[in-house]
């Protein structure tokens, strides 16, 4: 009976915490659970669903990449989501948008900048890196800094499963119910169903039914 009410206890405490500081959010589900340890950057573009977990030591940054940048972008991160500890999100001006019933793992890296698009059932491992930008380097006689950076987009469909270590590149789509194996980098968009594995991730099997 004790831990029932403790339980309770700080179901209610969340909910009232999280009913104080939601105007300063786009949207605070009130279920939610942001952890005190959490450092969240530009929350007024940030918005959080039901009953996720932000973890202690979770960076959600939704800032332009410098001081001179005016667009910030925007960050949405769905239902029953799990942004586990020393995660990176980072809007870098662009729109970002991870569905439900997702988990992002320790030491992760994700940017916005092009936009970047997660569906519902997506399990992203530890020290995943997704990019949706890059850099141009075509003119030898300009140093790379200068000469600008491309943004396509990155968009992954619903039940994925991205293994540890994985690096997805600018301009890629996953496609439904894939795997990508651990230390895979993907710089191709991938078919419904495949398990892809490599550098350059290529199709080893597909997980259909026959």
């Amino acid at each position: 009976m004790k831990n029932y009410l403790i339980s309770q206890t700080s179901y209610y405490l969340n909910r009232i915490r999280n009913a104080m500081i939601a105007s300063h959010f786009e949207h605070l589900d009130l279920s939610c659970v942001l952890s005190r340890k959490a450092d969240i950057l530009g929350s007024s573009n940030i918005s959080i669903g039901a009953k996720t977990v932000i973890h202690d030591f979770a960076r959600i940054q939704c800032t332009g990449w410098n001081k001179s940048e005016r667009e910030l972008g925007k960050i949405s991160i769905g239902e029953n989501c799990s942004i586990q500890p020393y995660t990176y999100l980072h809007s870098v001006g662009g729109k970002m948008t991870i569905g439900n019933n997702c988990s992002v793992n320790p030491f992760t890296l994700l940017y916005g900048a092009g936009g970047l698009t997660i569906g519902n059932n997506v399990r992203i491992a530890t020290h995943v890196v997704i990019i949706p930008s890059n850099h141009n380097f075509n003119d030898s006689n300009i140093p790379i800094h200068f000469q600008g950076v491309t943004r396509l987009g990155i968009q992954i469909e619903d039940d994925v499963w991205i293994g540890a270590g994985v690096i997805i590149l600018d301009g890629v789509h996953i496609g439904k119910g894939c795997v990508i194996g651990a230390g895979s980098i993907v710089t191709h968009s991938t078919d419904d169903y495949g398990i892809y594995v490599g550098n350059p991730a290529r199709l080893i099997k597909s997980r259909r039914l026959e």
